[in-house]
């Protein structure tokens, strides 16, 4: 959801400049080398996340070469920490593999208004629940960051006390103000989880919030024909969400995970790797061909306004996203001097231009991108995809390619090739997946 924050796909953060092992994961008999290599492929399991295949490779060939078993290493020193790690931060249950059959028949409305009379429980309380009152981990799970005595109970907050609607009042408030803090309340346990998931006036708000900054492509044909209007009721896909949602059963919730919307607070990113055959050496005798492998960025932000903004760049996200605004007024990344060269060959500057465009959506989810002036100055460069969800969890997170195509300009008076269409491939091409971005506010 453009609002969402956490629940709405990964969110950026910065890439770690020096990578070491942790001192608590690793074990007194461990040789320079080894803590080295180990590094080595940390830097290159970060970089393929990222989707810098070439540098990865790079990475993992010289961990390998250091210690031939590198992989094995890492899993035996880093792995255990990791998934405690992963079970202090997230709950016992964060590294459980569970049953998605099971959890796609799950009733989930059903099951939140199971949880309407609920008690809510203090941190301290459900940790009872699951580890006995004298034992070590139950007495270490209360002990704070500031050092406080182990064991100190602390209870469930007064304000939970609160009439169901004076909640509903204070969760509006908070969705609007601070939708991932909505959200964070709303996981903490079965009783906040009714309070924030389970009341209808919440999913109207969330479609409220939504739905009146999406830039209808129905209505802009409509109104390029129809200058003067007595209603927005008028309009093929009226302003008043009310006038909607009886297309979704009257449902708020059904029409957020049924119905296309472009985010806001983040960007869309796209990784295309792929490889170029070289030439063999001269007079060699050899089969085999040197392989280059190459990676590039796609980077899409949209505004509620109908702008948006485009960057084609092999730099990884932590490099573009900061600069990534319609209100960079240089309109180009100013990393560029620092990365002149990249893989030892000079990439063209081009590559890093802050391109402006306008878009809309239709009804059906088609996103439709116009830039006027794009990379080659003579052609409006024009971009379709289908608005689409990334498994069941990220909802409308994903933009497929449906056409790239140029028109040409008029360049000259009596210019017979003015208007002349001509489709770009998308056979490299790949998705555009959203990324939340904290720093991202609705218009910065």
């Amino acid at each position: 959801m453009a609002s969402l924050g956490s629940a709405q796909g990964p969110v950026l953060t910065q890439e770690p400049k020096n990578m070491i092992v942790d001192n608590q994961s690793t074990d007194g008999d461990l040789k320079d080398s080894e803590i080295e290599a180990i590094n080595l492929f940390e830097q290159a399991m970060e970089k393929e996340t990222h989707g810098s295949m070439s540098d990865a490779v790079e990475l993992y060939r010289r961990a390998f070469r250091i210690e031939e078993k590198v992989d094995i290493l890492y899993r035996k020193v880093k792995v255990p920490h990791k998934v405690q790690q992963l079970k202090a931060e997230g709950g016992k249950n964060s590294s459980v593999r569970v049953d998605e059959a099971v959890v796609s028949s799950l009733d989930v409305d059903s099951l939140l208004q199971s949880y309407r009379d609920v008690d809510a429980l203090s941190p301290w309380q459900a940790k009872q629940e699951e580890e006995p009152e004298d034992s070590l981990a139950a007495q270490l799970a209360t002990a704070s960051l500031d050092k406080q005595i182990p064991g100190l109970k602390k209870d469930v907050s007064v304000l939970i006390k609160l009439p169901h609607d004076i909640w509903g009042y204070i969760l509006e408030i908070l969705l609007l103000t601070s939708p991932e803090s909505w959200f964070n309340f709303s996981i903490t346990c079965k009783k906040n989880a009714y309070l924030g998931f389970g009341s209808s006036n919440i999913w109207r708000s969330l479609c409220y919030l939504i739905y009146p900054l999406q830039i209808s492509y129905e209505n802009q044909t409509f109104l390029e024909h129809h200058r003067q209007l007595d209603s927005d009721q008028e309009l093929p896909v009226p302003k008043d969400q009310l006038s909607i949602v009886s297309q979704y059963d009257n449902s708020w919730k059904r029409m957020l995970r049924s119905r296309p919307f472009i985010k806001f607070l983040g960007c869309y990113i796209s990784v295309v790797n792929y490889y170029n055959e070289g030439g063999g050496k001269e007079f060699t005798i050899s089969y085999s061909k040197p392989v280059k492998s190459i990676t590039y960025y796609r980077y899409l932000r949209f505004y509620p306004d109908g702008t948006c903004v485009k960057v084609l760049t092999p730099l990884e996200p932590n490099r573009i996203v900061p600069q990534l605004s319609k209100y960079n007024t240089e309109r180009s990344i100013k990393a560029f001097a620092e990365n002149a060269k990249m893989d030892n060959h000079n990439v063209p500057k081009d590559n890093f231009v802050i391109y402006h465009g306008t878009w809309s959506i239709s009804a059906s989810g088609e996103v439709f991108i116009r830039i006027n002036e794009g990379s080659v100055p003579y052609y409006y460069f024009h971009y379709h995809f289908q608005v689409q969800s990334i498994g069941k969890v990220y909802r409308h997170a994903k933009l497929n390619w449906v056409k790239n195509f140029v028109i040409r300009k008029k360049t000259y008076d009596g210019d017979e090739r003015e208007g002349e269409l001509s489709t770009l491939p998308l056979k490299n091409e790949k998705p555009f997946k959203f990324s939340r971005v904290r720093s991202y506010k609705i218009d910065n």
